[in-house]
């Protein structure tokens, strides 16, 4: 995922606030070891592909090991015999910002429609990451490996099953942790015209767990915009003991990743993500830290969405006035909850404290009464993010 946090004072502290705000978009649930910890086949290869990008042979997946990571997710889409989508090769290639910023290659595949041959369902995971830093490798384990194991392995199903009754394009994107600047440039260069793109879905960071204490969740946003999305996401069947939180995407202030270009243009769009751990952006984010049962019922949720928007009898449209779930206003009721159960351990002082009750007071009979008004649900996102932006 990009960092926002460099630049201003200010500005570090918004990117901190934007991050921290994924707490908002959890439900709580309770663990269940015994499915959890079930072995199978699907995730081992997803902790194989974690694992190969992640070694020190991939140097981050920055410069020289970025150009490797490229090669490697083009080599699987070959492995696939799925065809290049960029007039039949798999490379895209990106010129940097400026003259003193690397250049960089997406890479992307297809399988074509045989229903729909000209509308187009895109799954998309960035796979750049921080490089060697210092002489320390930065192996971006869940930011964003996770992601690009989820796109490879929903792509081996894919590739494995009937023709879906529209097109199919697989994206890994470059230089996500440099302005989004990969899916920007697609976005600005699309072999596919973007009217012909009925959704659009993204994944960063799957596989940990949000300050340390989300353990069992994961969100979803973006379906303010395509509401026909969320029984998809509900009836969605998966191992384990996730649960799903849909909120809205206007709870990140600024575009978090790679969903951001599309949402600009209006492309109906989903972005997963289990939010920032404390792992996030440093040498710690490695393999062995990544819950692989979670990416895997993650996984297994995004290859049924995408596939019932690969076959729908009608595409999705953007709508311009979001319709906001009120279930928005449960969640961060129990986030909140839970960030004042774990205050000890998150270090919580008086005025963080005094504003997560003041601001559990103000929901409390927003829940009970089972509606919320936009100006509350503003009072209520706007309260949160203030909660939230002392606390990670």
């Amino acid at each position: 995922m990009r960092d926002t946090r460099g630049g201003q004072t200010l500005w570090g502290r918004i990117g901190k606030a934007l991050a921290a705000s994924l707490a908002l978009m959890f439900m709580l649930g309770r663990s269940d070891a015994g499915e959890k910890d079930v072995h199978t086949p699907e995730q081992e290869r997803l902790k194989g592909i974690v694992a190969e990008l992640t070694s020190p042979d991939f140097a981050g997946r920055s410069g020289k090991g970025g150009e490797k990571a490229a090669d490697y997710v083009a080599g699987r889409f070959r492995a696939l015999k799925l065809p290049g989508l960029f007039d039949g090769d798999y490379f895209q290639k990106v010129p940097g910002l400026n003259a003193h910023s690397p250049p960089g290659r997406n890479v992307g595949a297809i399988l074509k429609g045989r229903e729909q041959p000209r509308e187009w369902v895109v799954l998309a995971a960035h796979f750049d990451h921080l490089g060697v830093r210092r002489g320390r490798l930065y192996p971006g384990a869940d930011d964003n490996a996770s992601g690009v194991a989820m796109m490879l392995e929903v792509a081996r199903s894919f590739a494995m099953s009937p023709a879906p009754g529209r097109g199919v394009a697989f994206i890994g994107f470059d230089l996500e942790e440099i302005g989004l600047f990969g899916s920007r440039y697609f976005v600005e260069h699309s072999p596919i015209p973007l009217d012909q793109i009925s959704l659009f879905i993204t994944a960063d960071m799957i596989g940990g767990s949000l300050a340390g204490v989300c353990p069992n969740h994961a969100f979803v946003l973006g379906s303010e915009h395509a509401p026909e999305l969320r029984p998809w996401i509900l009836e969605a069947k998966h191992p384990g003991d996730l649960s799903l939180g849909i909120l809205g995407a206007d709870l990140l202030l600024l575009n978090r990743s790679d969903y951001g270009p599309f949402r600009s243009r209006k492309v109906p769009f989903l972005f997963f993500t289990t939010g920032e751990s404390p792992n996030y952006h440093s040498p710690r984010d490695t393999p062995e830290t990544l819950d692989y049962p979670k990416l895997t019922s993650i996984s297994r949720v995004i290859h049924q969405v995408l596939a019932r928007a690969a076959s729908a009898p009608e595409r999705l449209n953007w709508r311009d006035q979001p319709e906001n779930p009120f279930e928005e206003a449960v969640a961060i009721r129990d986030v909140l909850e839970k960030l004042e159960a774990n205050r000890d351990r998150l270090q919580l002082g008086t005025a963080q404290l005094y504003v997560i009750r003041s601001t559990l007071s103000m929901l409390k009979p927003i829940v009970q009464r089972g509606s919320i008004t936009p100006d509350e649900r503003a009072r209520v996102v706007q309260s949160a993010r203030i909660v939230l932006l002392t606390i990670l």
